[in-house]
């Protein structure tokens, strides 16, 4: 198994950091004001607590963000976004290629005179088999 990691560039990271800054102080500012509203006008607290919440929500999850990006642009090798898992080398999936790639190159085997004519049949009737 391969890992291959995916992440942002440096570049993408800084211009998510400006994005990032302004939904952090649209949050507090939002906030701020509409909480002052509800709060000064006798609002259903009903009202008040998910408003509440829903900002903490907004202003943790543009922190978050924010943190990622920061760490991204200064940590050497970035920081990874998604990690896959590959399988890789000639037996992955027990495939080397596009199907049409193998049977061309089985062909040429054979033309080479490096198989016989039985093991290019055989052969060619395992990748014709194979899903596509």
């Amino acid at each position: 198994m391969e890992k291959m990691n995916i992440r942002p560039s440096k570049t993408v990271s800084a211009g998510s950091l400006v994005g990032m800054i302004f939904m952090l102080l649209f949050g507090i500012g939002f906030f701020i004001l509409v909480g002052t509203v509800l709060y000064d006008n006798d609002a259903p607290v009903l009202m008040k607590i998910v408003f509440t919440l829903f900002m903490i929500a907004w202003i943790a999850t543009a922190l978050f963000i924010l943190v990622y990006h920061v760490l991204n642009i200064t940590r050497a090798k970035g920081v990874p976004l998604i990690d896959i898992e590959t399988e890789s080398g000639p037996n992955a999936n027990n495939s080397e290629g596009d199907p049409m790639q193998r049977l061309r190159g089985l062909e040429g085997l054979k033309n080479d005179g490096l198989i016989s004519e039985d093991e290019y049949r055989q052969k060619r009737q395992e990748i014709i088999k194979e899903k596509w």
